[in-house]
């Protein structure tokens, strides 16, 4: 009897072991859940589209900014000066083009005046009352006045070209201008501010970093195993290493990660690596997770922390996606 009870005990143990077991290998292997998941979030690198010295710096490390809040501003005293120069260019060239206009009705006026003059004396001419020198010369003068109207017509078309170059160089005096202002492009806050006032900065230069407060979300790193059973939509259990709780919902899945031993080889044909590892490790995937609106310490999160995001499915999600 004793030895039925120890066999029984024996096979209880072992079956046990086994259904432990592969509870355990379906969880680590298979279960949708991964501890490699980080928070992630749109940074904003503002530059100067203007080169200058900063006389303003109106934001401090780690301050919290709203959309079209002035953060620095470059010195605009040149810019101003610009301006100015500009303006007086563009009333320079209208003079210019009123004078050209002038100088069009004057020689309209003159020619209507020579082809009068020449059709009198071609009348004249005609009843042999003055010589036929007469008449051509009052044909030269028309001519002539011609001529100078074609030419004061080509003036004015450079005048009018003058007066629209000397425009688009006052707009983009005014916009440079406006470009001493550094506003913030979105609502964020500002990440390891180097800037300082009174330093000089270059156009195209970075000044300010900006962590968008309304684009955080979860990029979790799962194995390639676990895939089949993550899809768009499914939701989400998220704990960060720091304790806080929330959810989420799976937002898309990366299509794409890079092969580190598949690199271009010579005349781009396939580098493969001769040696085979028998040790096959999954790779993992990104896969991107929307954080819940309703989380009310979204504005606590910190972007690059890590975080463990079990996927949480429904059975008929799962029937679903694996019909018999």
């Amino acid at each position: 009897m004793k030895t039925i009870l120890a066999r029984l005990s024996t096979l209880a143990v072992v079956a046990l072991a086994f259904v432990l077991g592969w509870f355990a290998w379906e969880h680590y292997t298979r279960a949708p859940w991964t501890r490699d998941a980080r928070v992630r979030a749109d940074v904003v690198t503002l530059s100067a589209d203007v080169a200058g010295r900063i006389v303003k710096l109106n934001v401090q490390d780690n301050q919290h900014v709203d959309k079209g809040q002035l953060l620095l501003e470059i010195d605009p005293s040149r810019y101003t000066l610009a301006v100015e120069h500009a303006k007086r260019a563009v009333e320079v060239s209208k003079a210019s083009l009123g004078q050209s206009q002038a100088t069009i009705v004057a020689s309209q006026a003159l020619l209507r005046q020579r082809q009068s003059e020449e059709r009198r004396r071609r009348t004249l001419k005609e009843r042999s009352a003055i010589s036929g020198e007469e008449w051509e010369k009052a044909n030269t003068d028309v001519s002539v006045a011609e001529a100078d109207l074609l030419r004061n017509q080509a003036n004015l078309g450079f005048a009018q070209a003058n007066v629209q170059l000397a425009i688009a160089a006052l707009a983009e005096a005014e916009h440079d201008l406006e470009r001493t202002r550094v506003e913030s492009p979105v609502s964020g806050y500002v990440t390891n501010l180097l800037t300082r006032q009174g330093d000089y900065a270059t156009a195209g230069g970075p000044l300010v970093a900006l962590v968008d407060s309304d684009s955080f979300y979860i990029s979790g790193y799962f194995e390639e195993t676990k895939l089949p059973r993550i899809g768009e939509g499914d939701r989400v259990a998220i704990e960060l290493m720091s304790g806080e709780r929330f959810g989420g919902t799976v937002q898309s899945i990366a299509f794409a990660i890079a092969d580190r031993e598949n690199l271009p080889g010579g005349r781009l044909l396939a580098n493969i690596n001769p040696s085979y590892t028998w040790v096959k490790l999954a790779q993992r995937v990104p896969v991107r997770i929307r954080i819940d609106e309703d989380y009310a310490g979204k504005d606590k999160l910190r972007a690059g922390t890590t975080a463990t995001v079990t996927v949480q499915q429904s059975q008929n999600s799962e029937d679903q996606r694996y019909p018999p």
